[in-house]
């Protein structure tokens, strides 16, 4: 088990016993009752129910009916929305999320935007005018009375762009009061675009409703007063859903498989169609897919039910489908808690769909794979796993996607290399013909190491407003090697401590960065004094608002022998000379360099020539540290960070200095290779 660099120091310079405490939130009596009141009336639901007691408020909950016209490429549907003010405050809009307009002309936000994903419409679809929308017929309060709405920019002022609909209230929501809305509306399914639409007999429905925004209470998150959060569409984030329960009736011919959130509450034929009727609870959103080729393949983990829906030429893949998932279920029931859902379900799309893939939604994931990809590499895993992972960092704790990206990008990325670590501890990639091996953590840090430019942005940057292809790399790679850099300033033990304190105080919330820094304050204080915990909270203050870039490197080593005092000390009458016999005292001298304007402190491990190892402790503030030693035998060899504590210096190559030459070689640029193969398979779609 890794020792923290931190907590070694603390070994060291404490004494008596730490203690571990459990993390409760530090809310009132006062602050705390709404949101008992919203939890208790969370209990009372129309719909049909699988957990005894709700894991979420249940703030936004949806019925739908839908009709999906496979010929037409269109959806007919009805939904009934139910949403209870989480605040004090006097509401008087709801605006909904219109994703598919989007693609509802070429000046959307979406496609105006930067974006390091493909957006090109084909000339085609120009000439065709094929385009993707949604509209809005009717919307009606309880009383079904008609209510005024109007597509609103609260992001810009691109009248073009109608992904945001505004309802007007004709009576405000009290506080802490319900509203029911009944809206009717239809759809024009896009064709193949960003992680959602249809290709050929290939529906995979994503964002696919009017989807209610989240109402933010002054003090959650960012927000000063209370307000709704929702952002109009950008393509170079994803999303933020409020919980609730989604019951969706799924009307489709009767030879589409389906698969959907939750879990199915009943299927029926009539005729040429079938109704299959989902329930998910406690969840941020609702996704579905239709597909007449899916092979349904069903497993079960400890009461989870997993179903894999993958076409016949892929089925070869389903144990490394199904024993990744498991993996990863096993993985987060001993370092978090059980996966709290009763179902699983895996996409592996046909060719046609990779656009659909790789993606994580309530209970969905999806997973592209090719049968004729070698056992040595692990993309069909690392992609179950990292979606997978996304259930915890995403769905249970809900963070802001379109705002902070790296707040479940990185949280997943670090434990998606955690995991293949785990189970699969030849490598993600591996040939043993070729003597290659690169693990998981290596590729993660790889893929921030290798970006274009890794000043692009601060991790604090909003996700949405990016302009640089450099920032995926940043939000997945950076902030993953940065939590790898914080386990290794605390040590596994820890680190699991932290998240498990932070899992635990908010999951089925919304938190955000400031939230994550006080857990981590409060257990680094506690269990290693506030002299101990201040530099790592300073670490993670310079991790997510700055840019600069770590390096540090071992400059020389220098062996040599104290000269003989020769000349006048004392006077100037007496003068020492050279002795026959003199004998110097042996002498050592390791400099090491701050190259970058990143400061984490460090360890240096200097081996002798006799084979004695010293661990030496540097702050890592002064741009030059030097080492002597006095009476030892030579040094061979210095190294910075000898134990991997800190993957976030950006160049291990000037990490040490070995006076005993040995053949070493560095896989940077083959790990690049592999990171454009990994996201070769995700962006495929450009060949469909």
């Amino acid at each position: 088990m890794k020792v923290g660099l931190i907590s070694q120091l603390s070994d060291q310079k404490l004494v008596g016993h730490l203690v571990t405490k459990t993390y409760f939130s530090g809310m009132n009596q006062r602050a705390v009752f709404p949101y008992i009141l919203i939890l208790l009336l969370g209990c009372i639901s129309l719909y049909g129910q699988r957990f005894e007691e709700p894991l979420s408020a249940r703030t936004d909950n949806y019925d739908i009916q839908l009709f999906l016209d496979t010929d037409k490429k269109q959806v007919k549907a009805n939904q009934t929305v139910t949403f209870r003010n989480p605040s004090a405050d006097t509401i008087r809009t709801m605006p909904f999320h219109m994703y598919y307009n989007a693609f509802k002309n070429n000046r959307s936000n979406f496609n105006t935007g930067y974006s390091g994903i493909p957006r090109d419409i084909p000339q085609e679809e120009k000439e065709n005018g094929i385009w993707g929308w949604v509209e809005v017929l009717s919307v009606k309060n309880e009383q079904g009375e008609p209510l005024e709405s109007r597509y609103i920019q609260p992001d810009d002022d691109n009248v073009n762009d109608h992904t945001v609909l505004e309802v007007v209230l004709e009576k405000p929501i009290p506080p802490f009061g319900t509203k029911t809305l009944e809206m009717e509306w239809h759809s024009q399914v896009p064709k193949a675009k960003a992680r959602t639409g249809y290709n050929k007999d290939y529906f995979f429905m994503v964002q696919w409703y009017p989807k209610l925004g989240v109402y933010e209470p002054a003090g959650s998150r960012f927000a000063e007063v209370g307000a709704w959060n929702c952002h109009q569409y950008h393509p170079s984030t994803e999303y933020f859903g409020e919980f609730g329960v989604y019951q969706v009736e799924v009307d489709v011919p009767k030879e589409y498989v389906t698969g959907g959130s939750g879990f199915v509450l009943n299927e029926t034929t009539e005729g040429d169609r079938k109704k299959v009727t989902y329930l998910a609870e406690d969840v941020i959103d609702f996704a579905w897919t239709a597909h007449p080729g899916f092979l349904e393949i069903k497993d079960e983990w400890k009461g989870v039910e997993i179903k894999l829906l993958v076409r016949p030429e892929h089925e070869c893949n389903k144990e490394r489908f199904l024993l990744s998932a498991k993996h990863t279920l096993d993985f987060f029931e001993e370092y978090i808690e059980p996966y709290p859902y009763p179902t699983l379900t895996i996409v592996s799309p046909p060719f046609y769909g990779l656009f659909s893939g790789a993606m994580e939604y309530p209970t969905l994931i999806t997973s592209p794979t090719l049968c004729d990809l070698p056992l040595g590499i692990k993309t069909t895993e690392t992609l179950t796993i990292h979606e997978l992972t996304h259930q915890y960092f995403m769905q249970m704790i809900a963070t802001n996607e379109q705002e902070e990206p790296w707040m479940d990008e990185g949280f997943t990325s670090f434990f998606e290399a955690k995991i293949l670590d785990q189970y699969y501890p030849e490598g993600v990639v591996y040939f043993d013909y070729f003597d290659v091996q690169i693990d998981a953590t290596e590729f993660r840090r790889g893929r921030f190491m290798a970006t274009e430019n890794p000043k692009a942005s601060a991790l604090s940057d909003w996700g949405y407003q990016t302009i640089s292809r450099s920032t995926r790399d940043i939000v997945y790679g950076k902030a993953a090697v940065g939590l790898m850099t914080l386990e290794g300033l605390v040590g596994d033990a820890m680190m699991k401590d932290i998240i498990r304190a932070y899992f635990k105080r908010w999951k089925f919330k919304h938190p955000c960065r400031h939230d994550f820094l006080d857990v981590v304050q409060e257990v680094t204080t506690s269990q290693l004094g506030d002299s101990l915990a201040a530099p790592i909270n300073t670490f993670l203050q310079d991790f997510m608002y700055s840019t600069e870039v770590c390096d540090y490197s071992v400059h020389s080593i220098d062996n040599f022998e104290e000269p003989e005092a020769l000349g006048f000390f004392e006077n100037t009458s007496d003068v020492r000379l050279p002795s026959a016999n003199y004998q110097g005292i042996k002498k050592s001298k390791v400099v090491v360099w701050r190259n970058g304007e990143f400061i984490v402190p460090q360890e240096i491990r200097v081996t002798f020539e006799d084979g004695e190892e010293i661990i030496e402790y540097w702050d890592g503030k002064a741009r030059i540290y030097e080492i002597f030693y006095e009476g030892k035998s030579n040094v061979v060899c210095a190294e910075m960070d000898p134990f991997q504590k800190i993957p976030f210096d950006n160049n291990h190559i000037n990490n040490s200095q070995n006076l005993k030459q040995e053949k070493s070689g560095i896989t940077r640029y083959f790990v690049s290779f592999l990171t454009w193969l990994e996201n070769a398979m995700i962006t495929a779609s450009t060949l469909v």
